[in-house]
């Protein structure tokens, strides 16, 4: 994701304490919004929304589960993420996110086959485990039978008996994750109306299924369809292809190889290895060849025993709960800095009790003073298998600092000792769902806190994987909603896991209660959100119709998730769209897409990317519209200038739209064509902005608002 610059500006920090739950009370003035500057960090963040996958939490193995496509940095140091972090799983795929997928692939045996199914049957059917590319593959089914980037995914909760093309329908279709029961209530006629639909919009559809006993069956036996079994390639075809995506070609694969210590690939490349796997080892040999990293220290860097060793790393400090404690502050604080981590080592452990172990046995023993020259901080990392890394400069809009982050050796140890915590010691769980539910917002703590609550939902079973999440977002405090919402948005990347989220949020959505209505709010911003902008923009409507809350707290959400799914290019004419039905539907849903427009008008003012898309879009039409219709954001824009509310954020805006255009000749085209199709219409709001453009000729816009303002004169 990028343009960090979509949010709101920050706002007067307000209270933490939560607005009244039951019967709306007069609006104060002003409005609080969610809670400290917190808030505004929320939103900001989620500009780059899976940054953990991508910079180094779950390190690199994890941005795309078991394909052949992330980047790394190495050293603990987090890597700029390539393309959007987040896997549509509802809606169009981005082509940047097809691109990837086709960047290095290596074809696997089987692929040629299954190309040859799709393009006869239109329906196919991909079945594997976990890791093995799945996704990937599919991906590239699809693009190389329809050559064209236009691929749209299905949910994992979509009833394919009676789904069908939309108005507009893509070339390619890709359901990832489908549900088992969703799978198995499919009969043969249910298939075959399937085909018939895909046929009528000339379409093709890849379903990508686990490989179980019952789907198998069903495939085999009832549908009479078996599925394609989606072996991974040969670990040295990925490699090689990976290596020569990376390093430029073919040609710069032999010698990166050469660099490495004799004998050292054919000991890590071993046969059976998930593609994910192999591209880790791809980023290890690039980190050699161009960064120098010492070939030695490609053992110690691969993930491939981090599980193995999880046990044996907290068996080694069962007897130090100072360590145990920087142990799991260390999991989940990765790549923070060194005294932030030790100030969460310090937090558990004081929540912790002697819960850690090493209790005193007196008591009632006057503690004895603690010695200053204990090990040194070097010492106490070593022995959980982390350390410090190079010393990064961040800078502020006010002044620069310096960090020194905390990293494990080994590629995703942290993320296997909370597994491994999580799922065999459910006391030492419950005391990391306290810790995690009271960690500070400030600095991304609580997001980052959030993020691994949704994760320890994944790793859940039962009805109550999501308890905890929920009893956060029934919490009086706002910043437990951004907890809660942050989990939501972790732990929806799971396909089974997300019918529940839905479920949760679709519910709420209609409560009168306001922490659970800005939850959902909350979490369109988050992985489930982007991922499924649709489903996003209806949770928010729903949201948004509820009863006032008299504080301004789920306007305030609203309008940051609409922000953040802004922020996504694939979905901007959708979101737009959707918005013109808000603001004709009137009351406070109107007023949140008026609200939202201006925000975004703001901040496209100064930054160069959205001003850019907005310029196309107003010089373009209506999707399916007429020529010279109007598109969905020039019907904001009067709707945002008739709102008296509203009308000075937007006039504001524009006029530095206009200000900026007269040095800057690819925004001139908007101001000019903006001027002239108000002038059709100048009533309100756009007569008093058509003036400010008068007012400031020669500037562009200047001379077509004096055209109409003239002729509005003469017509009276």
């Amino acid at each position: 994701m990028s343009e960090s610059a979509l949010v709101d500006e920050p706002e007067a920090p307000a209270s933490d304490t939560a607005p009244p739950q039951g019967d709306p009370a007069p609006a104060p003035d002003p409005a609080p919004d969610l809670g400290e500057q917190a808030a505004e960090e929320f939103g900001r963040r989620f500009q780059v929304v899976n940054i953990w996958d991508n910079r180094g939490f779950l390190n690199i193995s994890d941005l795309v589960r078991g394909g052949q496509h992330y980047d790394a940095a190495g050293d603990g140091e987090p890597a700029a993420p390539r393309g959007d972090g987040v896997e549509p799983r509802e809606g169009d795929i981005p082509a940047e996110r097809t691109a990837l997928a086709l960047e290095g692939f290596a074809e696997p045996g089987w692929f040629a086959g299954a190309l040859g199914r799709l393009r006869d049957d239109r329906l196919l059917f991909l079945a594997g485990p976990d890791g093995t590319g799945r996704r990937t593959a599919a991906l590239n089914l699809l693009h190389r039978r329809t050559g064209c980037f236009a691929l749209r995914a299905l949910d994992s909760d979509t009833d394919l008996t009676t789904w069908a093309p939309g108005a507009a329908p893509a070339r390619g279709y890709l359901a990832d994750g489908l549900l088992e029961p969703r799978l198995t209530a499919l009969d043969t006629i249910a298939l075959d109306g399937l085909r018939a639909r895909l046929e009528q919009a000339d379409a093709h559809m890849v379903v990508v299924i686990p490989w179980t006993p019952a789907v198998l069956a069903h495939l085999g036996d009832t549908l009479h369809t078996p599925p394609v079994r989606a072996l991974p390639p040969e670990p040295r075809a990925v490699l090689d292809a990976r290596l020569a995506a990376v390093l430029g070609g073919p040609a710069d694969v032999a010698p990166a190889l050469a660099a490495l210590p004799p004998g050292l690939l054919d000991e890590i490349l071993q046969p059976g290895l998930r593609p994910g796997q192999v591209v880790e080892i791809a980023a290890e040999i690039v980190r050699v060849v161009r960064r120098g990293a010492d070939p030695e220290s490609v053992r110690e860097h691969l993930s491939f025993h981090a599980a193995d060793r999880a046990p044996r790393l907290l068996d080694a400090l069962r007897d130090s709960p100072e360590d145990l404690a920087l142990l799991l502050a260390a999991c989940v604080f990765e790549h923070f800095d060194q005294t932030l981590v030790e100030e969460e080592a310090g937090r558990l452990l004081r929540i912790a009790d002697g819960r850690l172990g090493g209790g005193d046995p007196d008591a009632d023993a006057e503690e004895a003073p603690r010695a200053v020259f204990r090990r040194s901080r070097s010492e106490r990392l070593e022995a959980i298998g982390a350390y410090v890394g190079p010393a990064e400069v961040h800078t502020t809009s006010a002044y620069s600092y310096v960090t020194r982050p905390v990293a494990f050796t080994r590629h995703l140890q942290g993320r296997a000792v909370l597994e491994h915590v999580w799922r065999e010691h459910p006391e030492a769980a419950e005391l990391l769902v306290e810790w995690l539910g009271t960690t500070p917002s400030e600095h991304g703590r609580g997001d980052r806190a959030g993020f691994v609550l949704g994760r320890c939902a994944q790793w859940s079973s039962g009805r109550r994987a999501l308890g905890p999440v929920e009893e956060l977002a029934a919490s009086p405090r706002p910043a437990d909603w951004r907890l809660a919402a942050r989990a939501l948005g972790a732990a929806s990347t799971d396909p089974v896991l997300a019918t529940a989220v839905k479920a949760r949020l679709r519910g709420w959505s209609r409560q009168v209660s306001v922490s659970r209505r800005c939850t959902v709010a909350l979490a369109c911003a988050t992985e489930f959100g982007l991922a499924r902008p649709g489903t996003a923009l209806t949770l928010l409507r729903t949201v948004c119709d509820g009863p006032r809350d008299g504080t301004g707290a789920v306007a305030s959400a609203v309008r940051r998730a609409l922000l953040s799914l802004f922020a996504e290019p694939a979905g901007r004419a959708d979101l737009l769209a959707g918005l013109v039905s808000w603001s004709r539907a009137g009351g406070a849903t109107r007023q949140a897409a008026c609200t939202a427009t201006a925000h975004l008008l703001r901040t496209a003012a100064a930054a160069r990317e959205p001003a850019e898309w907005w310029t196309r879009h107003l010089l373009g039409t209506r999707p399916a519209g007429r020529p010279g219709e109007d598109p969905p954001g020039l019907e904001l824009i009067r709707c945002a200038l008739a709102e008296p509310e509203t009308f000075p954020a937007v006039r504001a805006a524009l006029l530095e739209w206009q200000r900026r255009a007269a040095d800057d000749p690819r925004r001139a085209p908007f101001v000019e064509h903006l001027a002239d199709r108000l002038g059709a219409a100048p009533r309100g709001g756009v007569l008093r902005l058509l003036s400010a453009f008068e007012a400031a000729r020669p500037a562009p816009g200047g001379r077509r608002a004096a055209e109409a303002l003239a002729a509005w004169r003469q017509a009276l």
